[in-house]
């Protein structure tokens, strides 16, 4: 439930300050491209219609500086703003639907793993009851291992950087981000 107001809270910190939103959803480059991008967009239009700005000016002047800034200047900077709130907010969003993607392959890694944990008790069992009563129990215990033997870890595609990982693993060994199965053991 936490995550579905990630989006909504990047995109609140990204009308806050901008790059906010975007470093809180762990987006670095995005975060310094919208940052630069609207601090230095307002800095080259204050520097275009000659806006005094800095220390040369008393408080009282810069309030009414403030309130006098022509449109040339606000609305570009507020656009800036807001786009930048929909794109955390989008990002967030995406971001939302490859962890449910994720958690649904994991979910399907467990039960498949489960299920052939199953199948090679069911064979051992099987091997068991072919063999026969005299036989000895190692019989089966062969089949059963000679069934887990065969089943090799399974493959899977890290959510974070989406190279091969091994499902067995807590962790993915290419970007050591924690795997969403590892979260709920």
């Amino acid at each position: 439930m936490r995550d579905q107001f990630r989006p909504l809270l990047a995109a609140l910190l990204a009308m806050a300050l901008p790059g906010l939103g975007h470093l809180t959803l762990r987006r670095w480059g995005r975060a310094l491209l919208w940052h630069l991008t609207i601090v230095g967009g307002g800095v080259a239009l204050f520097a275009l219609y000659d806006v005094p700005v800095g220390s040369t000016i008393s408080p009282a002047e810069a309030l009414k500086t403030a309130a006098a800034l022509p449109t040339d200047v606000t609305l570009p900077i507020a656009v800036l703003y807001a786009i930048s709130a929909v794109d955390a907010y989008l990002v967030g969003r995406a971001d939302v639907a490859e962890r449910r993607r994720a958690d649904a392959t994991a979910e399907a890694i467990r039960r498949r793993a489960a299920s052939d944990d199953g199948e090679a008790e069911r064979v051992g069992e099987r091997a068991g009851d072919l063999s026969g009563a005299n036989s000895p129990p190692s019989a089966a215990a062969a089949a059963g291992s000679a069934a887990e033997s065969d089943a090799r870890p399974a493959e899977v595609e890290c959510p974070h950087c989406g190279k091969e990982t091994d499902a067995e693993l807590d962790f993915c060994h290419w970007c050591t981000e924690p795997l969403p199965w590892a979260e709920a053991e």
